[in-house]
């Protein structure tokens, strides 16, 4: 059973789009945990042992004294069995979000059998979608990119009701360089944060056994030749068993400067030392300046690998800190 938090009016612990899997056994996801999310799985539960297997059910739900919570607002819940059909479409949002694009989701919701169809900018009809739907739909997708403000919207055509819901990939993509003890603590602390990492190193054997799922990890030959391939706005992280790979590394994302945040583990004299041979090899000082080194907030302290781990994911999602506004502590280790 997919549950999906589709509107929200008020506070709510859940923003819309949050999604919750529930089967007779397991949960995953959350949409927001206290009583609401118990008592959604419970109504889940209830629908999926229904013998008719009704597809799917909306249901209101009070966020106050009648829920056992203060929150004091309210939202829509969707309740939808996922069986055996085509799901296409969750293949195609994969691969817009999975590229870092935005994509909108039309779904009739109203249907027999739920119609699902994932929307770009682009011209070109959209099998089972009608006109009016599909224009509001690409309208979206061109100003998702632009704008927060863009929101989910239910329409009536065509004898159907049509939700309308902007997608936004979350994930920020993140290269993390380094698989030595700090390293592992660094993915275990980012693995379930909102980051899409791709942790790199250049030795066989190094990564440990279950690197979570939201972490790809791979070997290769040349790192700093990883830095061409991550995506505008991405996030670098350095922290690998050599100094010299180290500069390379801060080198290449340095030339290359459309990303978001350049983090190099270690001192303020290393940082000077790399600064001073960075210059050397035709850096500009502008540049320079955006190397963050030492890493983490300022106040947490130890050279323990989860310890540095904890200070480096806190300050990853401190807000400001892409633009240089978080102070660093004076991490060091490898």
């Amino acid at each position: 059973m997919l549950v999906t938090l589709m509107i929200v009016s008020g506070s709510a612990p859940r923003e819309s789009g949050s999604r919750m899997i529930v089967t007779e056994r397991e949960i995953r996801g959350s949409i927001g945990g206290g009583n609401l999310e118990f008592e959604a799985i419970k109504r889940a539960r209830a629908l999926l042992a229904r013998l008719d297997r009704a597809s799917q059910e909306c249901k209101l739900y009070g966020l106050g004294p009648a829920l056992n919570q203060c929150c004091g607002g309210a939202v829509a819940l969707h309740f939808e069995v996922v069986g055996q059909g085509s799901h296409d479409w969750l293949e195609q949002l994969g691969e817009r979000t999975g590229a870092g694009e935005p994509a909108v989701l039309v779904s009739a919701v109203d249907a027999a059998e739920p119609l699902r169809s994932v929307v770009r900018p682009g011209p070109g009809p959209v099998s089972g979608v009608p006109a009016d739907v599909l224009d509001t739909a690409r309208s979206m997708a061109r100003n998702i990119a632009s704008t927060s403000s863009v929101e989910f919207t239910e329409m009536k055509s065509a004898g159907a009701t049509w939700w309308i819901e902007p997608i936004r990939e979350t994930s920020r993509p993140l290269l993390l360089f380094g698989a030595g003890h700090v390293g592992q603590a660094v993915a275990r602390a980012l693995a379930p944060l909102p980051f899409a990492v791709r942790w790199v190193d250049s030795r066989t054997g190094v990564f440990p056994d279950g690197v979570p799922a939201t972490i790809r990890a791979v070997r290769v030959d040349d790192p700093p030749a990883e830095v061409s391939r991550a995506p505008v706005g991405s996030i670098f992280v350095v922290m690998t068993h050599s100094h010299q790979l180290d500069e390379d590394i801060c080198l290449e994302v340095l030339r290359r400067g459309d990303f978001s945040w350049l983090g190099l583990i270690g001192s303020a004299t290393k940082r000077r030392r790399f600064v001073h041979r960075l210059e050397q090899r035709g850096v500009e000082p502008v540049a320079l300046d955006r190397l963050v080194c030492p890493i983490g907030l300022a106040g947490i302290h130890g050279k323990q690998p989860a310890t540095i781990a904890l200070s480096l994911a806190a300050q990853l999602m401190t807000p400001g800190f892409a633009s240089g506004h978080t102070e660093t502590g004076e991490h060091d280790g490898f």
